[in-house]
């Protein structure tokens, strides 16, 4: 017997003795590949959410609730209905406004332009680069949600953690789950359903579908098509 095949041998006599865990241990997801399980899977949708925030001080929890549009070549109509009407304009981290009732338009400020531009637009968008340079990706002991935890000092100062889950329901379709814990301890909990995707090519097959969306307040969509004139 030739010295290859007793090597051959050898190597099969250890692998049995070797402990059944070493043996059949399974093969952990990459991070990109858990980012890929939350992401969208699309790049053009719209949709419902809920939203419910825990404020230190607060006796009952603050909940809104309304409808939005993302589309990666335009940008986001985050658009409260209750219990009040306001909508979020969001273009790049550069452009981004909040308009009330009455039309009026602002510049977002504060935690929720952060928010805006350091997680949600990003998640929206599928930023996988994003996610793995920022975060430590993990999944929770159930494998049933994406943990994700700042690396980067920065970001920590405002946040601590997100939990994000993606739950499908024959009758109801797709819808996310995303859990924030800020730094302060502020809890926020958005759910995303009833998403539709739309097949779209360019800015100008984005836009129209906005204005279909949006047909009574079409200047949401006229801001993110040039937010430079506002």
């Amino acid at each position: 017997m030739t010295r290859f095949w007793l090597a051959v041998i050898l190597c099969m006599v250890l692998y049995g003795l070797a402990p059944l865990h070493l043996q059949a241990a399974p093969r952990l997801p990459d991070e990109a590949t858990l980012l890929a399980e939350i992401f969208p899977s699309g790049c053009h949708f719209s949709g419902h959410f809920s939203q419910q925030k825990n404020i230190q001080g607060v006796p009952v929890p603050l909940t809104s609730n309304g409808d939005f549009y993302y589309s990666c070549d335009l940008g986001l109509v985050w658009h409260t209905q209750m219990p009040f009407n306001e909508a979020i304009l969001y273009v790049n981290s550069s452009h981004n406004f909040r308009t009330d009732a009455d039309g009026g338009l602002a510049p977002l400020t504060g935690s929720t332009r952060y928010i805006m531009s350091n997680i949600f637009v990003r998640l929206l968008k599928g930023d996988t680069r994003y996610f793995i340079d920022e975060f430590a990706i993990s999944e929770d002991s159930q494998s049933t949600a994406v943990i994700l935890r700042p690396e980067n000092e920065y970001i920590r100062k405002g946040l601590d953690i997100i939990e994000v889950s993606k739950m499908l329901d024959q009758a109801k379709g797709t819808s996310l789950s995303i859990k924030v814990l800020d730094a302060t301890g502020q809890h926020t909990d958005v759910v995303i359903s009833d998403i539709q995707q739309y097949t779209i090519s360019g800015k100008r097959a984005a836009f129209e579908q906005c204005e279909a969306l949006y047909a009574h307040t079409s200047d949401w969509c006229q801001v993110l098509r040039s937010p430079s004139r506002y």
